[in-house]
């Protein structure tokens, strides 16, 4: 009896342990295919991870551009705040209703080359061509018969520079989106679970860095350059260094680690990544064996799955959703993600109110500049000095973002997830509130940081909530079990939902602020919005369903 008992202490190895070796297991699996696949059953370095997430530098670089010219492009070309953010809404809208569609093709692509990168390449080559496009509209414009005038009265008739300023811009903000959430769902495809955290900060640490050096390449007068005159603008300087880091960075993300492709994952459940009934098939083997050596009795779920003959088996795998699959999910989806959704749509009308017009609200409130006023005049000149002041803003913003996500897994670790998350909204609510009561310079720097905080909180947590619920397959706790789903989900098409929230937020940022702007005549309206958007999102996100996170 006492040598069965040291028999059975022997085989009780911890479930950290029996993730190893199933993991091992498959790793060498892996390894043995036509192709090497055994990465994604390994845990990646710190260079691997920066190497697969460095598409996202020349994502926050686009952004950076965007935020700092984009507003100012369009009011140049002589919209109004009303019809620019109607035009701002355009790609959201498309955005909303196609990126996650686009998403849930992706779940279903049979290529050799696998699902999520070949609809990255699609993507990344739309965005180089809007980047081109953007700045260079009015000359465009002008090459194809538009006469060469200032900005007044310019929507007055149709004008191809105005078309094609629009089109750069729509394909630009409709790519980086969907991109993003794409590239997401690549990185965590790639990786294993306990990876999830990591990669997630990585790409955030490194796009906020990229982001950083787009906000300074923005604070820069090009025009006084060798590189502004040769190029035309400032506008012009900045994007053509972001088609550069795109170009870069998206053959860097392409080329890092190739995927299964999904015949493969549907013939071989060794390839498929490791979901919960996989470890708790392979946990009841194990009290199996130690039954047998130490003469107890054998679990009785384990007598149902051999006699079924399936003692580690997949069966929660997720399939590819068809399109009608994916919509019927969309409306009848779990409680857990429409509050996650909620909370993350008004997460993104904050960020919005303040990423779309912050540097247009410097501009014009703190440095009473005017964008439309004539181009030697004081006030346009003090206009542009308020943009670059507000990049060298958001450069802080981007620098806090990328220097919190460094630390950002150790804090969930200490504090959980929920006061994380909590403590994120609520911290960036009452840096908004102080800099639209105060409007001096020092408090543009105080508002940046603590959207840093946040942005890094949104761009992390809801993500590694979607991971935790399609690992565990479950989406909702009682008594302290998790509630297996019993809907075939999406991993892909959940992830994109996610990231389709900003599309949302963008619509209705952009239908209704600009007319607010117009009516009353200051863009402080947008500040106060942010802080009272993200104090909403605090509130919904003590709803959501954190599991054990």
């Amino acid at each position: 009896m006492s040598n069965n008992l040291n028999i059975s202490d022997r085989m009780q190895v911890s479930d950290a342990r029996l993730m190893e070796c199933i993991l091992k297991k498959r790793y060498e699996h892996a390894k043995l295919q036509k192709k090497d696949y055994s990465h994604v059953f390994r845990p990646k370095t710190r260079c691997e991870l920066t190497r697969l997430t460095l598409l996202f530098v020349g994502i926050q670089f686009t952004y950076a551009a965007q935020t700092a010219y984009v507003t100012p492009i369009l009011l140049g070309i002589g919209l109004s705040h009303t019809f620019m953010t109607m035009i701002w809404a355009i790609s959201p809208t498309l955005g909303f209703f196609f990126a996650p569609a686009v998403a849930s093709f992706s779940d279903q692509i049979r290529l050799g080359w696998g699902r999520r990168r070949p609809v990255l390449l699609g993507l990344g080559a739309g965005l180089i061509v809007g980047l081109l496009i953007l700045p260079h509209g009015k000359n465009i414009g002008i090459f194809l018969g538009d006469a060469d005038v200032g900005a007044v009265n310019q929507c007055s008739v149709f004008r191809w520079g105005t078309l094609m300023t629009v089109l750069g811009m729509i394909l630009v903000d409709y790519n980086v989106e969907t991109c993003n959430g794409v590239a997401r769902t690549y990185f965590m495809d790639i990786c294993i679970k306990d990876d999830h955290p990591k990669v997630l900060a990585v790409a955030v640490m490194i796009g906020g860095l990229g982001g950083f050096v787009g906000y300074m390449l923005g604070s820069v007068d090009w025009s006084q350059t060798n590189i502004g005159d040769l190029l035309g603008s400032n506008e012009a300087t900045v994007f053509a260094a972001v088609v550069i880091v795109v170009l870069i960075g998206l053959t860097a993300t392409l080329s890092s680690f190739r995927e299964v492709p999904l015949p493969l994952l549907e013939q071989d459940e060794l390839l498929r990544p490791i979901r919960r009934a996989d470890f708790e098939a392979a946990k009841m083997q194990r009290e199996f064996c130690i039954s047998s050596v130490s003469g107890g009795n054998v679990p009785i779920g384990f007598e149902v799955a051999k006699s079924s003959g399936k003692i580690i088996e997949n069966d929660d795998y997720e399939r590819p959703l068809g399109i009608k699959l994916f919509f019927t999910n969309l409306i009848g989806m779990p409680k857990a993600l429409r509050i996650l959704y909620f909370t993350q749509f008004l997460s993104h009308l904050g960020y919005l109110s303040y990423c779309l017009y912050f540097t247009d609200f410097v501009g014009r409130e703190i440095f009473f500049g005017d964008v439309t006023a004539a181009e030697d005049s004081i006030e346009f000149e003090s206009y542009n000095e308020g943009v670059r002041f507000g990049c060298m803003g958001m450069a802080v913003f981007i620098l806090s973002s990328s220097v919190y996500s460094v630390i950002f897994e150790r804090v969930i670790q200490k504090f959980r997830a929920k006061p994380v998350y909590i403590t994120g909204l609520l911290l960036n609510g009452a840096g908004m509130l102080a800099t639209a009561i105060i409007k001096q310079k020092f408090s543009i720097f105080i508002c940046c940081f603590t959207m840093g905080i946040k942005y890094t909180t949104i761009c992390s947590l809801p993500f590694l909530l979607i991971s935790e619920y399609h690992t565990k397959n479950s989406f909702e706790m009682v008594g302290g079990r998790y509630v297996p789903c019993t809907q075939n989900r999406g991993f892909g098409a959940d992830v994109s939902t996610l990231s389709s929230m900003l599309f949302l937020a963008q619509i209705i940022t952009s239908l209704a602020i600009g007319s607010i702007i117009d009516a009353i005549g200051a863009t402080t309206i947008v500040i106060y919005s942010a802080s009272l958007f993200s104090c909403l999102a605090a509130i919904s996100a003590t709803r959501i369903v954190f599991l054990n996170l």
